[in-house]
């Protein structure tokens, strides 16, 4: 049985959304495969953590006290890069085990499943990651509630993800970082004002990266991006770009993706390809998946 869910960038409002202030969302191309077939795990997958969370979770909730299944997963979505593959790997291993097992598992229960995954591996959610994982499309997210934005012409851009180096903080540090700063809560009142702004553009179906610098500039202010990623963000602002992290990012070394706008997007890839800088393009998928 398959099961693939997509990947996810934050357009705005990271870590301002742990603070009850709305972000916005949007589906990737890119996500991770499950496939569930009769047999055993691998050594690796007994002994893989966050595996053996989500088959515990699917114990309890079918009620099962003995699982024997092969798990083959196949994903082309960067891990510590905050594209949201913690998520989509547990949407997808959750509903392929639902599938394989003949267990009725709607939208609404999967959401609440990968959220309480993502509270175990990073020790806190917001919810946000779940929310756009399993339900897909362009959405704003609040406390615990979604909703979806229709911006026909969003789906029409093309955006650049460039890696500024995997993270080696978890999120969980990250967030307990900026709690630890002495403004964060008003930093992260501007950035859920600049979430605001945004969302106001995208109903009337416009889009102004201006919105990403400032976003960025406010994400360096609470210390959750590295040297290695401001020089990187720094070089792609002189170039003409308008470029953020996505994430909960990192200052220890790398910051995970930055997501990238430019005008002129066969001169902005070859500049990338010119500074030896690993990135690959996409286009948002704007359409909320289909309830099951």
């Amino acid at each position: 049985m398959n099961s693939f869910y997509h990947g996810k960038v934050i357009l705005t409002g990271e870590h301002s959304v742990v603070f009850g202030h709305q972000a916005v969302l949007a589906s990737l191309s890119r996500g991770i495969t499950a496939t569930v077939q009769a047999g055993q795990l691998d050594q690796d997958q007994e002994n893989d953590r966050y595996l053996q969370h989500l088959i515990g979770i699917f114990k309890k909730l079918s009620g099962r006290n003995e699982l024997n299944f092969t798990l083959k997963i196949n994903s082309d979505l960067p891990t510590q890069s905050g594209l949201g593959s913690s998520a989509a790997f547990a949407a997808a291993v959750l509903s392929a085990l639902a599938e394989f097992y003949q267990y009725p598992l709607d939208q609404e229960q999967l959401y609440q499943l990968v959220w309480q995954a993502e509270n175990f591996i990073h020790g806190r959610s917001s919810g946000a990651d779940p929310s756009i994982v399993v339900r897909g499309g362009l959405q704003v997210f609040q406390n615990g509630q979604a909703r979806q934005i229709i911006s026909p012409s969003l789906a029409e851009e093309t955006f650049f993800l460039i890696d500024s180096g995997s993270a080696v903080e978890s999120t969980g540090e990250m967030l307990a970082k900026v709690a630890s700063l002495p403004n964060h809560l008003e930093v992260v009142a501007q950035i859920g004002m600049l979430s605001e702004k945004i969302i106001s553009d995208l109903e009337q179906d416009s889009f102004d990266p201006e919105v990403f610098k400032q976003n960025q500039e406010l994400l360096e202010e609470l210390g959750v991006v590295g040297e290695q990623a401001k020089n990187l963000i720094k070089k792609l602002q002189e170039f003409g770009s308008a470029a953020k992290i996505t994430g909960a990012g990192g200052f220890k070394q790398g910051s995970g993706y930055i997501l990238a706008w430019h005008h002129d997007q066969e001169a902005f890839a070859s500049f990338l390809k010119q500074e030896n800088l690993s990135f690959f393009t996409t286009k948002f998928l704007v359409q909320p998946y289909a309830k099951n």
